[in-house]
């Protein structure tokens, strides 16, 4: 009777995992990697080195609507030369994590939650960095933007979007096409590329231009400084909220899906 009683209640225990694990898989998790991720801003820190003015003072024309931010991007990559992949490994070499990253990156592994990479970076950094960290398991959608044997750039927007103009590799887009309607989508990010993805998650962790775009907004959001003040806020949703969904977000992916 012992041995019933106690294979009774490890069934009843393994149950209730596998219940847990099939709702948190029903959340999917998504960060922007500059400054987010990343300490520094690891693309501009390349073009600041190895492009050249016009590098920078072409998003002039960008805040002026005149290009977009695919066009802009193109005439930076375009004005770098002399790079080479020692010189990308050196810069890799230097780049920190946010505290408590590869922490939550492994908290996420062990409960069965997708989490992903959704940036307007530079694929060949990116790349780097997470094989560094040994986090080259992580899936991110970026530009693919490679070294090339005579130092310059070579470029391709393969998620550039045609609605839209403020990102070469849009955001929106990463989240409507790897999630399901019924996930709870959770969205970290801190600047300009980050605030239509926010529009969109359930769930904001905001921090720096993004912060302040929220509140003007009005996007429910967490402020944060590192990530492991996003792990113990999202254990919270996890036990007390697995399926939790705010409905203007909802509503914006449905608007989004319509428009496409």
């Amino acid at each position: 009777m012992g041995r019933l009683l106690f294979a009774k209640n490890n069934c009843n225990l393994v149950n209730f995992q596998l219940s847990n694990i099939r709702s948190f898989s029903m959340y999917k998790i998504y960060s922007d990697f500059d400054e987010t991720i990343s300490v520094r801003d690891v693309g501009s820190q390349i073009l600041a080195l190895f492009g050249s003015q016009i590098a920078f003072d072409i998003w002039k024309d960008f805040d002026a609507g005149s290009k977009n931010a695919a066009e802009c991007l193109q005439i930076a990559c375009e004005s770098v030369s002399g790079f080479s992949q020692k010189a990308l490994n050196e810069i890799v070499e230097d780049q920190k994590l946010k505290p408590g990253f590869c922490e939550f990156v492994n908290d996420c592994k062990s409960k069965g939650i997708d989490f992903r990479i959704a940036s307007d970076g530079f694929s060949c950094y990116i790349r780097a960095i997470l094989e560094k960290n040994e986090l080259s398991h992580i899936p991110f959608w970026t530009n693919s933007i490679e070294i090339e044997n005579d130092g310059t750039l070579s470029y391709e927007f393969p998620n550039q979007r045609e609605g839209c103009d403020r990102c070469a590799s849009c955001k929106c887009a990463a989240l409507l096409t790897t999630s399901d309607d019924s996930d709870t989508i959770v969205y970290i990010g801190d600047g300009y590329s980050d605030w239509c993805p926010a529009m969109m998650a359930d769930v904001v962790f905001a921090c720096r231009d993004l912060k302040r775009q929220c509140t003007e907004l009005g996007i429910p959001h967490h402020p944060f400084d590192d990530f492991f003040e996003v792990q113990s806020i999202l254990q919270n949703y996890l036990r007390d909220r697995p399926k939790y969904r705010r409905e203007q977000a909802h509503r914006r992916r449905k608007e989004l899906i319509m428009m496409e």
